[in-house]
């Protein structure tokens, strides 16, 4: 059976309506010459430019780009580039077909989309496609060094596209302040989530309190800090028995809830 081109094959159709691939331009039909009032002739009025036909519309393309918005969400701004398949793949006519995300796959980045036939044939393929995820985040406006204290105006908002980085990055600069960082950057470069800290309140070997609390009691001790450890954080210390215990650091006061 011949095969058809991919347009033909990967029409969306009932899953999405195709649009028109130009618009009808009406033209009156000019005449040559114009007769004057004293009898001589003139020439017409020029002819009107016609309206540029629309441009055509990828329908694999724009159905691709639905499922990434119902997957994705439409906050951001997103890119899609669509591959091409091989050209020795033979597929039977489809009248209808619709795309999908195949098992273990996601819509981001270099990947591919699943085009299911679901009406005239029974077929599956893959497609190779590109999706660029576009945000706002934070770009460090210099080199900023690790254990640096941050603040918003370190770094500068920027559109950035969050499929180069594999975790979340920065989107608000006021999350920084009074933030550290744990490892450097680089000027012009994202800050990702994972690189920032809360600066310790507690260092090791400084003394906290223990306070263990039980059901209608509570007991007070000193201790000492085994770890460096901020405000809500777990912390484990020594107590004066040399016991090793973890609580909660609230305010250089390690809690014990038994």
């Amino acid at each position: 059976m011949r095969a058809l081109p991919v347009a033909c094959l990967l029409l969306i159709g009932s899953w999405i309506a195709l649009p028109a691939l130009a618009q009808s331009v009406a033209m009156a039909r000019p005449a040559s010459l114009a007769a004057t009032p004293n009898g001589g002739t003139a020439p017409a009025a020029p002819l009107a430019s016609p309206a540029p036909a629309l441009a055509p519309v990828d329908p694999t393309e724009q159905a691709i780009r639905l499922l990434a918005e119902r997957e994705l969400g439409t906050r951001n701004r997103i890119e899609i580039r669509v591959g091409q398949l091989d050209t020795r793949v033979q597929l039977a006519p489809c009248a209808s077909a619709e795309p999908f995300v195949p098992p273990g796959g996601k819509l981001w980045g270099r990947t591919q989309v699943g085009i299911r036939c679901t009406a005239g044939a029974s077929w599956s393929v893959r497609l190779p496609v590109h999706i660029q995820v576009f945000a706002m985040v934070a770009i460090a406006n210099t080199a900023l060094s690790q254990g640096a204290a941050l603040n918003a105006s370190d770094v500068r908002l920027e559109e950035f596209d969050l499929t180069r980085e594999n975790t979340p990055l920065v989107t608000d600069p006021t999350t920084l302040n009074g933030k550290q960082l744990t490892r450097s950057i680089a000027a012009g470069q994202p800050l990702r989530v994972d690189a920032l800290r809360v600066p310790p309140t507690v260092n090791a070997g400084d003394p906290v309190q223990i306070i263990v609390v039980g059901q209608g009691f509570s007991l007070t001790s000193d201790g000492v800090a085994l770890t460096p450890g901020s405000e809500g954080q777990s912390l484990r210390v020594r107590t004066e028995s040399g016991r090793v215990i973890a609580g909660t650091l609230r305010d250089r006061t390690v809690e014990l809830r038994l």
